[in-house]
């Protein structure tokens, strides 16, 4: 394990901190293990109010851009999560690999305990190459995702904006839209940050006001961490879930952007099995020849010009006269299954939520937003639900200050 200590903590703190990260490893049952263990922690730089700015700016455009109030404190953090494990015969948490967190905090210099917002991004791709921690190194423009996070951070909160699980490590992939393996990312980032602020090398954390956040695929992985809380967080509290255009419903989702349906059906076909997740019983044959290296050579930018945004022109006909028929649970029943066990949001958890939506989205519509809302709220959660008449899919710019009116409710 490897502790670096931030620019502003003394010596006796790292030396404790140390003491601490090689403590021995108490014997742990393997059904109860969990993750979130800080691996790393590196200060990067110091942002003072008008960089900030300079940065939030860029992702406002022509929106007027919030005022910064802080100088942050920016680090690389490392944590402890796990790979899934659907494709093995016992399940459970003991059969999983541990996996690290590459994640990007944002601290405000503050005294008082600050809440949390931690942010998923929307789906990048499935390589290494595509990690949403690389897009600001290299000047790709996938969300602007940095910036994002900061917009809040420059308000008093603590920011979280973790790569998702596989990311750094080039040997994986993204089991993307894995609903657990998105829960466990988000929830032991809260752990992380949690950790992190106990030791005094962090402002301290206001645990009650964690606020759990994405944008497209991101809003799935906040929903699912919801679900997933009381399995395997319930040490984690969640006082609200905002979802940017959420995409939440798999079926919904190969309907409406298909361009994403490559790599999902990839990655289930190689977690769940291809015999359970066929690839040549959804896609044509032209876009199922050569799939692995078709999503793996390429990130979301590029996969947008390469596959087709009809579904129909993606998938056999057969599969999708029952995935517009309403039909795939009858004609499909296992990969039916499969999508349903991988639509989080409406188990019941009831954490509050807030979902902005645009009348003008191209990835989910405003009627599919709706239904979820619906079905949210009847399964017991609170929901705000904003509509945006001149936004598309990204809602996070006209709706930052009715995200930051309904956090402080």
């Amino acid at each position: 394990m490897r502790v670096l200590c931030p620019a502003r903590a003394g010596v006796l703190i790292c030396f404790v901190s140390l003491l601490f990260a090689l403590r021995p490893s108490l014997p742990v049952q393997p059904l109860h293990a969990s993750g979130g263990q800080v691996l790393e922690l590196r200060h990067t730089e110091r942002l003072e109010p008008h960089e900030t700015e300079e940065i939030v700016g860029e992702l406002f455009g022509d929106r007027p851009a919030p005022e910064a109030r802080y100088d942050i404190d920016a680090y690389i953090m490392r944590y402890t999560s796990y790979y899934p494990n659907e494709g093995r015969p016992n399940g459970g948490t003991a059969n999983e690999d541990e996996a690290g967190i590459t994640a990007q905090l944002f601290v405000p210099r503050r005294d008082d305990p600050s809440p949390l917002y931690l942010f998923a991004p929307g789906t990048t791709g499935l390589v290494d190459a595509c990690r949403p921690s690389r897009e600001h190194i290299v000047g790709i423009h996938w969300g602007l995702y940095r910036a994002h996070v900061l917009a809040f951070v420059s308000k008093g909160f603590i920011g979280l904006l973790p790569d998702y699980t596989g990311f750094g490590e080039p040997s994986r992939l993204q089991p993307v839209f894995h609903a657990r393996t998105e829960a466990k990312m988000m929830l032991d980032g809260v752990r992380a940050v949690g950790e992190a602020s106990s030791g005094e090398l962090l402002p301290p954390l206001a645990s009650e006001r964690v606020f759990l956040a994405g944008f497209s695929q991101g809003g799935h992985a906040a929903f699912a961490a919801a679900d997933y809380r009381e399995e395997y967080a319930p040490d984690v509290e969640i006082a609200g879930i905002v979802g940017y255009g959420p995409t939440t419903d798999m079926p919904t989702l190969f309907r409406e952007f298909p361009v994403v349906a490559p790599m999902v059906i990839k990655m289930f076909g190689e977690l769940y099995g291809s015999e359970r997740f066929p690839a040549e019983a959804m896609l044509q044959e032209r876009w199922e020849e050569d799939l692995e290296h078709h999503v793996t050579r390429q990130c979301i930018g590029s996969m947008q010009s390469f596959y087709p945004w009809n579904a129909r022109e993606l998938f056999r006909e057969e599969f999708a006269e029952a995935l517009f028929g309403g039909r795939l649970e009858q004609e499909f029943p296992e990969i039916y299954r499969i999508m349903r066990r991988n639509s989080p949001g409406l188990t019941g958890h009831g954490v509050p939520a807030l979902i902005l939506q645009g009348a003008d989205d191209i990835v989910i519509s405003p009627q599919s937003q709706e239904r979820f809302v619906s079905a949210l709220r009847a399964a017991g959660s609170e929901v705000q639900y904003e509509f945006y008449q001149d936004a598309r899919h990204d809602t996070r710019q006209v709706g930052f200050p009715d995200v930051l009116e309904w956090i402080g409710r």
